[in-house]
């Protein structure tokens, strides 16, 4: 009676157990379909599955993560921070067999758990160890699949660290069943989150379509009113100033060849304008920069341009980065800027053209009278000294920036020297400067300026310039004499491959050969030095002996001095030569023809 009545009371309790067990899977399933949010659910999941297996220490979800095709712990419970570092490849250790084989494992001995963690890297056995470092080691696992349909979503992990078959089979049918509905809860929450995303992500297009919108709108506000005040002929101060309404910080236009800026309302910035224009001429982006002369000024540069000619920039006071507003208004501003100061250059331009045509006209007059007069509406009158100075630029440049270096240039020049009596104009890339004084001592200090401007140019631009002066005596109807001097002077820089300033007068016998081509001077280069010439390598000293006692005037001492060889060795030396070049240098022609030689070599340099 007494067994049967213990049967009874097992029967009972062992019959409660499973009523709160279904009570505990009821009260779960409730839990975790609760919620939508996919963390939550994934706690709620782990903290039921473990009030289902009451005995398990620490638990653990990890989910399919298809991009790195690994296991990735989503929530845990009992384990330290170490256990988000946990990623297993499929198949790799226990949960990689589980879930690649869809099959619920349950070990309860230590020896075979850590057996079948046989095939884990070192670096996963590492973090798994240090997330539960204090119970060094695992006594009983219960590892479960997690799938929706045929679809595995990832798996469940249960550890007992105080004894072993702490994890039952009742246990395992437990979390099978809880498992299948965690699968469903986790695909609905993992489903709403994509819709969520979804719609965050079209919600947020649709702003950023609503914004793109608004600023095409008012980009095309911007630049319909700026063309409007371009179309209208308003100039590019009411543009500039127009852009300073508009915008929410000062701007200004500093203009490359004039060398100021407009509006004048930025304090210091004519201090820096040199800097910022050495820095922007060759560049194309914008940027921030901070100078400092006086003070430290900071602003934001935008270089205008022209294809390759560099006009000018707009640049804007401060440090901080500009609006999205400010942005805008310089983009849309800086093309109509561009376009607005070309048209002022090709204004300029045709002026400068027809002051070149009429320049070349009043050249070719002859008669006194009529020279005068011409000379007279071209602003020069008829004074004592005429000045004609030619200058070039020369660079790898192309034309276009030539001829923006040129008016930059002609800018400094006519900064510097008086515009009364004289003509300064440019065409293509050369400066044509026209000028009449009263006595020497104008022509003089004219000279000067233009040598000083020159030798500015050339210690500041890469662009070579070089010019060729004729001044002298004027008479009506003669400038073209005058011109034509210049030029030779000019031509004769450009054939030393020289720059700076050439007076006409100083160019010498030289200007018997200016005209003469290369092949000319090479032709008799090799005539009159024969061997000398032909094989340079083998008789190089004999040919520097000979130049040092031509431009020595064949003083054997000065020679041999400088040569740093003995008298009578060059005495040798220079019989050698007259040997070889069959010449007499005691013969009046033979000594001018090797000098004239030697002179041309030294001056055309050719080749």
């Amino acid at each position: 009676m007494e067994k049967k009545e213990a049967l009874l009371q097992q029967l009972s309790r062992e019959n409660q157990k499973a009523h709160d067990h279904v009570i505990n899977l009821m009260e779960s399933f409730q839990v975790i379909n609760s919620t939508l949010e996919l963390d939550e659910v994934l706690k709620k999941i782990m903290y039921s599955a473990l009030k289902i297996v009451e005995t398990a220490e620490a638990g653990y979800i990890q989910m399919y993560d298809p991009l790195l095709d690994k296991l990735i712990v989503k929530t845990y419970v009992g384990f330290n921070e170490n256990i988000k570092s946990f990623k297993v490849n499929i198949g790799e250790s226990i949960t990689g067999r589980v879930f690649r084989d869809g099959c619920i494992k349950l070990i309860n001995t230590t020896d075979e758990i850590y057996n079948s963690m046989n095939n884990l890297s070192k670096e996963n056995f590492d973090f798994i160890t240090k997330a539960h470092q204090n119970s060094p080691n695992i006594k009983s696992i219960l590892s479960v699949p997690v799938s929706f349909g045929t679809t595995r979503i990832g798996v469940m992990t249960f550890h007992c660290f105080d004894i072993e078959d702490g994890l039952s089979e009742t246990d395992l049918l437990l979390l099978q069943s809880f498992a299948s509905q965690a699968a469903i809860a986790l695909y609905n929450a993992q489903l709403h989150t994509e819709v969520q995303k979804s719609l965050d992500e079209v919600t947020h297009l649709s702003q950023k379509l609503k914004e793109t919108n608004a600023l095409l709108e008012k980009r095309t506000e911007i630049h319909t009113h700026l063309t409007k005040l371009s179309v209208q002929n308003k100039g590019l101060k009411a543009i500039i100033i127009e852009m300073n309404k508009l915008m929410e910080r000062n701007v200004v236009y500093a203009d490359y060849l004039e060398g100021n800026y407009v509006p004048q309302h930025i304090k210091h910035v004519a201090n820096i304008l040199d800097d910022i224009f050495s820095l922007f001429a060759n560049k194309i982006e914008s940027s921030y920069v901070s100078t400092y002369d006086t003070v430290q000024i900071d602003c934001y540069i935008y270089p205008i341009r022209s294809g390759s000619v560099f006009l000018g920039c707009l640049i804007v006071e401060g440090s901080t980065p500009l609006s999205q507003l400010d942005k805008l208004i310089i983009e849309q501003g800086a093309p109509i800027l561009s376009l607005e100061i070309m048209k002022l250059r090709s204004q300029t331009e045709i002026m400068y053209k027809k002051t070149y045509e009429t320049y070349q006209q009043f050249l070719e007059i002859k008669n006194p009278q009529q020279a005068e007069i011409a000379a007279q509406e071209l602003g020069i009158y008829n004074y004592n000294y005429l000045q004609i100075a030619l200058i070039e630029l020369d660079g790898n440049a192309d034309l276009l920036s030539l001829e923006n270096d040129a008016l930059l240039l002609l800018t400094h020049l006519k900064e510097k020297l008086t515009v009364e009596n004289s003509l300064l104009f440019s065409y293509n890339n050369k400066i044509t400067i026209f000028s009449s004084t009263r006595d020497a001592v104008g022509e003089v200090a004219m000279t000067k300026l233009i040598d000083n401007s020159i030798k500015w140019w050339n210690e500041r631009f890469t662009v070579v310039a070089r010019a060729g002066i004729s001044t002298g005596h004027y008479y009506p109807g003669q400038a073209k004499e005058n011109h034509l001097k210049a030029e030779k002077a000019l031509l004769h820089l450009k054939k030393q491959k020289k720059k700076g300033l050439l007076h006409y007068r100083d160019i010498g016998i030289s200007t018997l050969f200016l005209h003469h081509p290369p092949e000319e001077i090479n032709s008799f280069l090799r005539e009159t030095f024969s061997v000398l010439w032909t094989n340079q390598k083998t008789k190089d000293e004999l040919l520097h002996t000979l130049f040092t006692y031509i431009q020595n005037n064949r003083s054997m001492t000065s020679t041999a001095k400088e040569l740093h060889i003995h008298t009578n060795t060059l005495y040798h030396r220079i019989k050698k030569i007259e040997e070889i070049l069959k010449m007499d240098f005691n013969h009046y022609e033979d000594y001018l023809k090797v000098q004239l030689a030697v002179y041309l070599y030294k001056t055309f340099l050719v080749d």
